[in-house]
């Protein structure tokens, strides 16, 4: 299993391969010893789950053909409440069926994934580490515009680490607004999805300044933090066009933004594809990017060795999305910061 050949940055492979021999594989061998009798019950529960699936979604089906029969007259209504209770009876049972039947798998793979992430994450570093459902305070972002005000933000995730000596923490956030319908369900509309890095970056700041998305207008946006920037002019055309510069400073805005952090600004948007927005706000640049992709998905399929090739590939990617941001800024080199 040390001999793998992993698809990661070639820069990588030599460091990462001894890496994965001396910590990662040892911690993966109890995983795999496991795995073959787990396959071996869940086959053997299948015989059993199986059947009752197809059995079940059988009647359903059948049932709510009988409905529509009933609906165009060519069943008696008589018939409507039986077919109405042989419809929905199935379901729960079906439901057992399959939460019986992954249930040993599902602990098992989840337990690998817990054990094995963090180990194989402490290899870009020992601050590393990977958080699940982070308790965040969000109200700096919400102050400062960089989170749309809504009923609800949620952080999913939370990764940190220090690259290249810059401190950063990644949050993977959804936020939304909560809406009741008159059946009495709650409805979500998602506002945000995307990700919040934040850079520690050795300096104070003494001033705030915002960079948004030029739409032609902040309605809206800054809220109870409008009155207190203002609107700062530069000389980069393109820069202008791309971003809406807000400002306590106007002198130490214009010394953030000098000509090579703007490039790296404009070549980060570009290498995204997005929407970036950030902030200079104390000792942080505060970074906003809307994306629709979910960071740190277990990858683990039972029907393959527990390796753990697949996450580390996938880890490698995805902080590599991380590091390229810090690169394209540059921000642990002097760039007028």
């Amino acid at each position: 299993m040390s001999s793998i050949k992993f698809d990661i940055p070639e820069d990588h492979r030599i460091a990462f391969q001894k890496y994965y021999k001396q910590k990662v594989a040892p911690k993966c061998a109890p995983f795999e010893a496991k795995r073959e009798g787990v396959n071996q019950r869940r086959r053997e529960n299948a015989k059993f789950t199986t059947p009752i699936y197809y059995i079940g979604i059988t009647i359903i089906l059948g049932a709510f053909a009988g409905l529509l029969g009933v609906q165009f007259m060519l069943v008696p209504m008589d018939y409507f409440v039986p077919l109405m209770i042989v419809a929905f009876l199935p379901a729960p049972v079906i439901a057992l069926a399959v939460i019986a039947s992954g249930k040993e798998s599902n602990e098992l793979y989840n337990a690998a994934f817990e054990k094995l992430y963090p180990i194989s994450l402490k290899y870009f570093g020992d601050d590393f580490a990977l958080t699940r459902e982070p308790k965040v305070d969000f109200s700096p972002f919400l102050e400062l515009g960089l989170l749309p005000k809504t009923d609800k933000q949620y952080a999913q995730n939370c990764l940190k680490g220090t690259y290249n000596k810059v401190p950063f923490q990644f949050y993977e956030v959804d936020a939304y607004n909560t809406k009741a319908n008159d059946n009495g369900s709650v409805q979500r509309e998602i506002i945000f999805n995307g990700v919040l890095l934040v850079c520690n970056i050795p300096k104070r700041f003494n001033s705030t300044t915002l960079l948004v998305t030029d739409k032609g207008s902040l309605k809206n946006r800054l809220e109870g933090f409008k009155t207190k920037l203002s609107r700062v002019k530069l000389e980069d055309v393109r820069f202008e066009r791309r971003f809406e510069v807000y400002s306590s400073d106007q002198v130490e805005a214009r010394y953030l933004l000098n000509p090579l952090m703007m490039e790296n600004l404009l070549a980060l948007s570009r290498e995204l594809n997005a929407e970036v927005e950030a902030c200079f706000y104390q000792k942080q640049l505060l970074i906003k990017i809307p994306t629709k992709h979910h960071f740190f998905i277990n990858q683990l399929d039972l029907d393959r060795p527990i390796d753990f090739k697949r996450n580390i590939e996938q880890m490698f990617t995805e902080l590599g999305y991380t590091f390229s941001i810090i690169d394209t800024l540059k921000l642990d080199k002097h760039t007028g910061l």
